[in-house]
């Protein structure tokens, strides 16, 4: 492994990546992005040990449970913590919007 001094996310061949802002900050910085690998690729994932746990990590685990993916969904300014089961819902429906259109 070599260090790559002036790398980003998508120095890695097959990898993309786009931000935009899409409202969550007030500022107007970019506030969502997505990162896409060609293929399935290993990944993991460290959570919070927090006893209340936004709905997205719930939709997380799930999805991590094969130590695979192939598209991750970032977001700055919003935990969407306490949101219930409806939150959980809409963080699947993220998800399965995100892989339709991918």
């Amino acid at each position: 492994m070599r260090e790559v001094e002036s790398g980003s996310i998508t120095t890695p061949a097959g990898y993309r990546a786009a931000g935009i802002a899409c409202g969550i900050k007030d500022s107007g910085t970019k506030d969502l992005a997505l990162v896409v690998s060609d293929r399935p690729a290993s990944a993991a994932a460290v959570y919070t040990r927090n006893r209340v746990q936004a709905a997205p990590i719930a939709v997380d685990r799930r999805h991590l449970e094969d130590g695979r993916a192939q598209a991750v969904i970032l977001n700055s300014g919003n935990a969407n913590a306490c949101t219930g089961a409806p939150g959980e819902a809409d963080a699947q429906r993220m998800c399965s919007l995100s892989a339709e259109a991918l």
